[in-house]
């Protein structure tokens, strides 16, 4: 594929960067253009709050058994806990250098801080959520470490993807796989709820990690997880109501997905078409209500127990500890459910009880939790063993569930929603049986369908579509998107103060461009309509825009209540022979996991050079 029939995605560049990025920036064949492109292998990165794991399979796999998928076994604790993922932590050097990642990272800064060696090193741990939390996302965001050291995120990132990609190479390598970086088609999974922001930030830390662009695709992870169940055998899942896997993805049929991990719940509404194709009928939706909530609640149990100065003393001075608390906690919450009375034991570490003791020399747990109302009768500890009632600890629980029912019944009573007939309930925290019982009792009129390997379906889910480029074929969009543009300014249609004299003319600005309307259903393969723009001065080598977003389906300007600039588009138009006869045909493509943009000259239809930016 030469250069000229690549078309560039439009991406990286910032007005005050342009020469700078210009020269990193490399051209990214569109999806539709990836689907054709030859390849050995489909690697699929899923890089989660908690946890983050990889897997991978061969063409000639896929063709013989789409569920034939390589993962791999991850250690920790000096091997006494086997797991089909990692933990999410990455550990920098004093110098900034990366060190390691997972569970070994884990490990390592517990050490170090056992000897007393950590001060200068960079601990960070659960960071993927500042991609949701935090809408301004720009390149030189920086996360702050365990010991509030600060370091740019897009390198704690990209030296985290950095990782995985070279340890699933290693794996392929050490099982004789011999590959080309070239042969490999890269997956790398994402919230739908991210914004576009987010997208692009995850997609630039990847290609900084060594993977080209070209070889990169966004999956989003509750559509990756429904690849992962529509070739499931009945065996290998659990069925709510009498009914198998044929019937959930008969054609024809709607369900919803509800992937609920460690830090967020990502929600989708897919229609079953014939050939086992998928097309979206409700926007992706969800929030931060994930297993990380439950997490919270179980350490605030303890803070009011032993008292928050207690508690904060112990994560800062016994960090393994700490971390091996959560380890366990993780696996005891997916037995926790309201089918039993009997009480909950939890085995706590004895540092924290120590430190209890240090910090109250005449004061017991006993007595603390004995002086506590909301405890005194719900809860007993002895040495290292917490009791506490089924109901206190169901109780850790239902503020995460209740937000995931609640915004569940509200999609339900939407007209698209209302004929689904089946819930698929997918992520790690989906093997939680007070969710489970929850959600089953909510909708008795709905199929409620669990993979055995729940935890590993938006995983196993991508590199299924890496493997099927265009298995969904239309979305919903969430937002308005459109450009900030002029037009000839009409006397009393237009307000007087946006008034302006641009190329001889009085023109109208804040005219909000609409490209796609929140609700529209976009083909994943279809440009939009093409709008022209022309240039406004007969020496502008250039067309720059705004890029907008409004949660309403038909803003008139840019101004108007809820619309949010979410990045910038600069077309270049270097040859100025024809002065104001000049422009460009724009066509976007929304239907996609990323927003993606096709530019061509207005007179000779050849492509232009354009760059999408929407990290500031």
């Amino acid at each position: 594929m030469t250069w000229q029939n690549v078309w560039w995605s439009c991406r990286l560049i910032t007005t005050a960067m342009e020469s700078q990025v210009r020269q990193q920036t490399q051209p990214r064949i569109l999806k539709r253009d990836l689907k054709n492109s030859p390849y050995i292998l489909v690697a699929a990165l899923d890089f989660g709050t908690t946890y983050s794991g990889y897997a991978f399979s061969s063409r000639l796999e896929y063709t013989k058994n789409p569920l034939n998928i390589n993962t791999l076994v991850w250690q920790a604790g000096s091997g006494n806990l086997a797991s089909l993922k990692t933990s999410t932590c990455v550990l920098f050097k004093p110098d900034e250098s990366f060190d390691t990642f997972g569970f070994e990272a884990e490990d390592k800064y517990a050490k170090l801080i056992n000897d007393d060696k950590h001060h200068d090193w960079f601990f960070f741990r659960r960071f993927k959520m500042s991609l949701y939390e935090q809408k301004d996302i720009t390149r030189s965001m920086k996360l702050y470490a365990q010991n509030q050291k600060p370091m740019l995120a897009m390198k704690v990132f990209a030296e985290a993807v950095k990782y995985l990609k070279d340890h699933l190479l290693d794996t392929c390598k050490k099982r004789r796989l011999e590959l080309l970086m070239s042969d490999v088609r890269w997956v790398l999974t994402v919230p739908a709820i991210w914004n576009d922001r987010a997208k692009q930030f995850m997609r630039e830390c990847a290609q900084q990690a060594g993977i080209p662009g070209y070889q990169l695709v966004l999956s989003l992870e509750a559509e990756a997880a429904a690849m992962f169940c529509k070739y499931l055998p009945l065996k290998d899942m659990s069925v709510g109501k009498v009914g198998d896997n044929l019937v959930v993805f008969r054609p024809g049929s709607r369900y919803m997905v509800v992937d609920v991990g460690g830090g967020t719940v990502d929600i989708t509404v897919h229609e079953v078409l014939e050939g086992l194709k998928l097309k979206e009928v409700y926007m992706a939706n969800g929030g931060d209500w994930g297993g990380t909530m439950v997490d919270k609640e179980f350490e605030m149990l303890l803070s009011e127990i032993l008292g928050a100065d207690v508690f904060n003393e112990f994560k800062q001075k016994h960090v393994a500890d700490y971390l091996e608390l959560q380890r366990s906690f993780e696996t005891k919450k997916r037995s926790i459910s309201s089918a039993t009375d009997a009480k909950i034991t939890f085995t706590l570490p004895i540092s924290l009880m120590d430190t209890f003791a240090d910090m109250h020399p005449n004061k017991t747990v006993e007595e603390s939790i004995s002086s506590n109302k909301k405890y005194a009768n719900n809860l007993t500890w002895k040495m290292d063993r917490l009791r506490i009632k089924s109901e206190l600890a169901q109780t850790m629980f239902r503020q995460s569930v209740q937000k995931i029912i609640d915004h569940v019944v509200e999609l339900m009573e939407h007209t698209e929603v209302e004929q689904t007939q089946a819930i698929l309930l997918v992520g790690g925290y989906s093997e939680c049986p007070l969710l489970q019982t929850e959600i089953s009792a909510k909708f008795p009129d709905k199929r409620l369908v669990i993979p055995n390997e729940a935890g590993l379906a938006v995983l196993k889910g991508a590199v299924i579509n890496g493997h099927e480029l265009d298995i969904i074929t239309e979305r919903i969009s969430r937002y308005t998107y459109g450009t900030e543009t002029s037009v000839v300014f009409i006397p009393g249609k237009h307000p007087r103060e946006k008034y302006f004299m641009g190329g001889g003319l009085a023109r109208c600005h804040d005219i909000f461009s609409v490209h796609a309307q929140k609700g529209q259903s976009i083909p994943v393969w279809q440009s939009l309509k093409p709008h022209h723009y022309t240039v406004t001065e007969p020496f502008q080598t250039k067309l720059f825009f705004d890029i907008y977003i409004s949660p309403y389906p038909s803003p008139e300007y840019v101004t108007d209540e809820g619309c949010e600039c979410i990045g910038s588009l600069v077309i270049e138009i270097p040859d100025t022979s024809k002065g104001l006869n000049r422009g460009a045909d724009v066509q976007f493509t929304f239907g996609g996991a990323e927003i993606e943009v096709h530019v061509t000259d207005s007179d000779s239809a050849e492509e232009r050079v354009s760059y999408l930016n929407f990290l500031g």
